[in-house]
């Protein structure tokens, strides 16, 4: 059986400035948010964080709860540049107007001075960005994303990210895309995603479903089942599985199918419990041809309705046995800006205490430091951010 691995990641997203209300720093119609000046990215110790990418999509098994790949930052330096030397590099970035949030140029330096990195990003006619190419420091090509956004909610709906320089390169390659739906409220909703290999082709795709729609910051992310699931070789399907849902967008059936003919080796259904709230409480999931309970999930919320704890437990004997506990902390903009807020999940034990991997962030109006950890104690990077609040709208 396939398990969750936990995948240390930048997170933020970006979320609309529609359905945002005007208190605290929003005076009356007008809307403010943050955008950085510079970033300075230092490292203390090795460390198996990424650097520009996204990883692949970490598929579990369909009982077990989902991260959506909306919380990463396809495009952004958040690590230090594989040729750099030292341990701490400076990116500052250029603003074609001084009402973007977008910038259009970076440039990343090493301590010593040194031009590590440079990077393009081309802005449609609303100050949105569409593509961002990244070289290194002798201006080779490094890496490239495009990007679509819904203009009037300020939210990115997609994102590809290619092997090759896709300027006027017709047969570039492309490494993944991910395509996002948010609800009106900038929560999102659903995702679909599809990885290749390193010749371009296929290699698998998803669509993932949020369960903590009324449960998750506008903007970050959330906790879900991946709706299907599905992977190819050689452009052929070797694997597949699907999740139904109620008519509350609770999972319902799971189905696997583990050589891609079309035929389901196994079928589940769940028993769902949820919360006075109506919130998600716990999944059970049953056997369909024996009647045997295999795994359960449970769920816990903060005060403010927010997912505070997942635990996932496996039957062992007659019983279920805890065997993963992941905490949630979420992040509000200052500014309660359109780009929303920030979640970050960890691996604990029952009082929220990191158990491995971990991040913590501290978040103001003119900074924003976000810490990685390795394990507990551990610091491994550290990014900060100078900050700048401007009007949007």
């Amino acid at each position: 059986m396939k398990k969750v691995t936990h995948v240390l990641s930048v997170f933020a997203a970006f979320l609309s400035p529609l359905i945002i209300s005007c208190a605290d720093d929003n005076d009356g119609n007008r809307i403010y948010d943050l955008r950085p000046l510079s970033r300075l990215i230092e490292e203390f110790g090795p460390t198996t964080k990424g650097r520009t990418t996204l990883t692949s999509h970490k598929k579990s098994q369909g009982h077990v709860f989902s991260r959506s790949e909306q919380n990463l930052i396809p495009g952004a330096r958040g690590a230090l540049s594989q040729e750099s030397a030292s341990n701490q590099e400076t990116y500052t970035y250029e603003y074609g107007y001084t009402d973007h949030l977008y910038w259009t140029k970076a440039t990343g330096k090493d301590a010593i001075g040194s031009t590590i990195a440079t990077s393009i990003q081309t802005l449609d006619d609303a100050g949105f960005p569409t593509r961002r190419i990244w070289y290194d420091g002798a201006g080779n090509f490094d890496s490239a994303y495009d990007y679509t956004y819904e203009r009037t909610l300020y939210l990115r709906t997609s994102v590809i990210g290619y092997r090759d320089d896709p300027t006027d390169n017709p047969d570039v390659r492309r490494d993944y895309e991910y395509s996002t739906v948010w609800n009106k409220d900038g929560i999102l909703a659903t995702q679909t995603g599809i990885g290749y290999d390193s010749n371009g082709i296929k290699s698998y795709e998803y669509k993932w479903r949020s369960t903590t729609l009324k449960n998750s910051l506008r903007g970050a992310g959330g906790v879900g089942y991946d709706e299907y699931y599905k992977e190819y070789k050689e452009g052929r399907l070797t694997y597949q599985e699907k999740v139904t849902f109620d008519s509350d967008g609770y999972p319902q059936t799971y189905s696997i199918d583990y050589n891609g003919d079309g035929t389901y080796e196994e079928i589940y259904h769940s028993e769902i419990t949820k919360t006075v709230e109506g919130y998600l409480e716990a999944v059970i999931w049953i056997e369909d041809s024996t009647g045997n309970k295999k795994w359960k999930a449970t769920f816990a919320y903060d005060e403010e309705g927010l997912l505070k704890t997942t635990k996932d437990y496996e039957m062992v004997g007659n019983e279920f046995v805890l065997d993963t506990i992941y905490t949630d902390v979420w992040y509000k903009n200052p500014v309660n800006g359109p780009t929303g807020g920030i979640n970050v999940y960890f691996q604990s034990d029952e009082e929220g205490k990191p158990l491995g991997e971990y991040e913590t962030i501290a978040w103001t109006v003119t900074q924003k430091t976000h810490h990685y950890y390795s394990s507990p104690g551990e610091e491994v990077i550290r990014t900060t951010d100078s900050l700048e609040k401007i009007r949007v709208q």
